[in-house]
């Protein structure tokens, strides 16, 4: 690691005789007092690795007597035991004890109480506030419960396990493509939000960022129950921890209350507003412990590394979907004349993305909400319509220094998956499709399910008459949908149908660029043309189709995304599906620890419950490494052979050559398979090689490739299958094989196996390569769709190469559009990683092999 200061802010023109290719040049805020850094890149990728390194405590599950008590409390509590049920297995627990034992829990009372003791121990608790808001003429309570904001920044500060990973200074990370420095953009300190908000502050004061999450849940199975927690997370911690479940994992802060519909009511703007003006109120408590020192800041005194730190409060990012950020922004919503929290488009002018407004800014709304206060209630509400504001007092107005339209952030989850594909792009696709009748339809789902398993995606038997109530299985048939039906919405049976998929393909390459988990100045570049792309398309389906309006929210939502990025760092950072998960504990929480009734804190007691278990544990697990005590069970562990690159599993039986041809003799692919092999090592020693036919090798089922992530440089790894009979069916997995440096070719697996030449155990891999040149019929679709199409070489031209070739793994589905079995289509759209590298590859034809 070398400091230097030589060099300007825009990380062009850098002159160095040691700089090295992909060096990361880091530059911090000048508040900071520090100089600039070069990295080489593995030192760079290495110390990017969160790790967390707590002292060790020797009695960590305290206040519990003992470990063993712990453990036992933890499991009743995992799998949500009633009273009865916990005093049944305690007393025979003790009935099984026949000589003096560390396990000293008598019955559920006894246990409530060590678990009171331990959230009084390590949590501050909940706390509940009465709100009352005017509604014609009656003051209407409700109750809010809330959490210190104030006490979870100081015991986050207080961890000595994490204050060494904390980020506090503003900074920009560059990496040298050879010629200049590009900078590049992932977490929140590395974007231009935080730059600025660190320009703001005293000299010495440092920037407390937090990322804000609120949504209604239902909690009953029926939702007559609903629940409106608001989680929060401390931006400044890498997102492996800030997204992880440990104490500086997604931390409830409380439960907003959940006013009932009244039929009577309901869609009246004067309870509308009084809904909102509730929301707001109750917001101000789960804030109000922090509020004070918005603008003076707080120097904490108590910080596991004895450092004082003058911390100021910024809430950075809300993540929420359209109809909570209506919420957090006091706006009228979707049927309004200015929708977006974000800017202030026309309701008319949604679809047109190319077009910029004027951004909401919350001291402009707040001036404005303050002049219609002063006027009757008609113009009162014509000045507020002017903006789509709710008359609503909104309590972001007085968090010093934040925006709240700044902090509001494009919603992934909501926005693309659970959105503008499942309720708009997907039935467009369903409506093609049955147009053209039941066969059409039958065969679109016979080619979904044809879609061969993959790791990380769902696999769907069929699409045409099935909904999801979750997002990210829509996402999953977004990567696919294109590839299944290009062969029925041709362009010579429905213009309109294959159109749509030029659309969707377009929002495929949008998603890829949304989701990238770092993104470059050159991918910011990018997509944003993709938009100005998508937007054309999406004129064009419009004129073939005016049935349909394309002026919602979510078409307009990601014209702010890119800005989004570059202000506030990659969008998993600000994606509510991390925060949702919390759902489903709360749901289980009422489902099996409450008596249904007054729910809200017997909810919370099991949730602060839940994080103490995750505090002990996670400190026990530190205990038992340092002890040398932590055994990983046999049964968990995958018996690999090979290299840290490529390895091996679940080994076959021993087999000769000769009983190798064998099996395969229906199988041109593995005809003269000794002669084939012993070719190749031929060939690698530079000698002849001679193969008997009783020499043995031993056949593997699995293969799991680790790679470099194209995208941010981690390790990514691939589980791939040759297998005759995996789940009932045939499975061999698809490969990219490296060639020489700027040469790849896509290759299917046929065998793996390990052999003995020369005393030496080699790795092997038999594969089909899908190198030939593929057909020409298809190639006005291949670019309209953006399609790479492979074609196979016969199967009596199958090879070897050494595993260590192997690049990573490759899904392919088959060309439906190509009358030959023998070609196929990359579905790129898989990861991340695999649309990148597919950009850059060069797939050389019948490569030398």
């Amino acid at each position: 690691m070398a400091a230097f200061a030589d060099f300007d802010n825009t990380g062009e023109n850098d002159t160095c005789h040691d700089l090295h290719l992909d060096d990361i040049k880091v530059e911090f805020h000048p508040n900071s007092g520090k100089p600039a850094q070069i990295f080489r890149f593995e030192e760079y990728t290495t110390s990017s690795k969160t790790s967390v390194n707590s002292p060790i405590d020797s009695e960590p599950w305290k206040p519990f007597r003992s470990r063993l008590d712990f453990e036992i409390a933890e499991v009743m509590l995992d799998t949500h035991m009633n009273k009865s049920q916990t005093n049944r297995l305690l007393s025979l627990i003790h009935q099984c004890i026949k000589t003096p034992s560390e396990f000293t829990l008598e019955n559920s009372t006894d246990l409530e109480n060590v678990w009171e003791n331990a959230r009084m121990a390590r949590t501050s608790g909940f706390k509940k506030t009465t709100i009352s808001v005017p509604y014609k003429g009656d003051e209407i309570s409700h109750d809010v419960w809330t959490y210190s904001l104030f006490e979870w920044t100081r015991q986050l500060l207080a961890d000595p396990g994490l204050i060494s990973q904390f980020h506090w200074h503003a900074e920009h990370h560059y990496k040298y493509d050879g010629s200049k420095f590009e900078r590049f953009i992932d977490e929140p300190w590395t974007a231009d939000a935080w730059w600025r908000i660190q320009s703001t502050l005293p000299p010495g004061a440092l920037p407390f960022c937090m990322i804000i999450y609120a949504d209604k849940t239902r909690l009953s199975s029926f939702g007559s129950v609903k629940g409106y927690p608001v989680i929060g997370q401390p931006a400044n911690l890498d997102v492996g921890i800030r997204n992880g479940t440990g104490v500086a994992g997604g931390r409830v802060f409380g439960l907003l209350p959940v006013i009932d519909e009244d039929s009577g009511e309901a869609g009246k703007k004067g309870y509308i507003n009084f809904k909102r003006v509730v929301w707001h109120k109750a917001f101000f408590h789960i804030l109000e412990s922090i509020q004070q020192y918005l603008k003076t800041g707080y120097t904490f005194t108590n910080c596991a590394d004895s450092i004082d730190r003058h911390i100021f409060w910024f809430i950075l990012i809300a993540s929420a979907d359209y109809e909570e950020q209506c919420m957090f922004s006091s706006i009228r919503g979707i049927g309004s004349n200015f929708p977006c929290p974000i800017c202030l488009v026309p309701a008319t002018e949604q679809a047109n993305i190319s077009k910029i407004y004027p951004e909401r800014r919350a001291e402009k709304m707040e001036e404005i909400y303050r002049a219609a206060q002063k006027l009757l209630s008609g113009p009162k509400d014509e000045l507020l319509k002017e903006f789509g504001l709710r008359d609503v007092e909104n309590v972001f107005w007085t968090f010093h220094g934040s925006d709240i339209h700044r902090a509001l952030s494009f919603d992934r989850l909501h926005a693309y998956h659970g959105g503008l594909f499942s309720d708009h792009l997907l039935p467009e696709v369903k409506g093609h499709i049955n147009e053209l009748g039941k066969e059409s339809a039958k065969l679109l789902d016979t080619q979904i399910s044809e879609i061969p398993s993959w790791s990380g995606l769902n696999h769907f038997s069929g699409i045409m008459k099935t909904e999801f109530a979750d997002g990210s299985k829509y996402e999953d048939i977004s990567k696919i949908i294109v590839f299944a039906a290009h062969n029925i919405l041709s362009k010579n049976v429905s213009k309109e149908g294959f159109h749509l998929l030029k659309l969707i393909r377009s929002y495929l390459e949008l998603d890829m660029y949304v989701s990238l988990t770092v993104h470059t100045e050159s991918t910011i570049a990018a997509g944003r043309a993709e938009l100005l792309v998508f937007e054309k398309l999406l004129h064009e389906y419009m004129a073939m189709n005016t049935e349909k309006s394309w002026n919602f929210p979510k078409a307009h939502s990601h014209q702010h995304v890119f800005d989004d990025i570059q202000n506030k760092g990659v969008t998993r950072n600000y994606n509510t599906k991390p925060s949702e998960k919390s759902h489903g504990a709360l749901k289980s929480a009422y489902k099996f620890h409450t008596n249904f009734k007054n729910v809200e804190s017997q909810i919370l007691q099991v949730n602060e419950s839940h994080l103490v278990a995750t505090i002990i544990h996670a400190k026990l697990e530190a205990l038992d490494e340092a002890q040398n005590a932590l055994e990983q069970e046999e049964s968990e562990k995958i018996n690999l052979f090979g290299s840290q690159h490529i390895s091996l599993g679940s080994p076959n039986p021993e087999i000769t050559l000769k009983e190798m041809e064998q099996q395969g003799i229906q199988d041109a692919a593995f005809r003269d398979f000794r002669k084939k092999l012993a070719k190749f090592f031929s060939r690698f020693f530079g000698q002849q090689i001679r193969l008997r036919d009783d020499e043995k090798i031993t056949p593997y089922k699995y293969l799991r490739a680790n790679h470099e992530s194209t995208v941010d440089w981690f390790l990514e790894t691939d589980l791939l299958r040759v297998n005759p009979n995996f789940h009932n069916k045939e499975h061999y997995d698809c490969v990219i094989v490296k060639i020489d440096d700027s040469k790849h070719i896509f290759a299917r697996l046929l065998c793996i196996f390990s052999c003995v030449i020369k005393s030496t155990k080699y790795f092997m891999a038999l594969i089909l390569p899908l190198d030939l040149p593929p057909s020409l019929v298809n190639r006005g679709r291949d670019q309209e769709l953006h399609f790479t199409q492979l074609r196979s070489r016969p199967r009596i031209s199958s090879c070897f190469i050494s595993v260590e070739s192997i690049v990573r793994g490759a899904l392919l589905a088959n060309d439906y559009g190509c009358e030959y079995k023998d070609e196929f289509l990359v579905i790129d759209v898989a990861d991340q990683d695999m649309w990148l590298r597919v950009k850059s590859l060069t797939l050389t034809h019948r490569a030398d092999l």
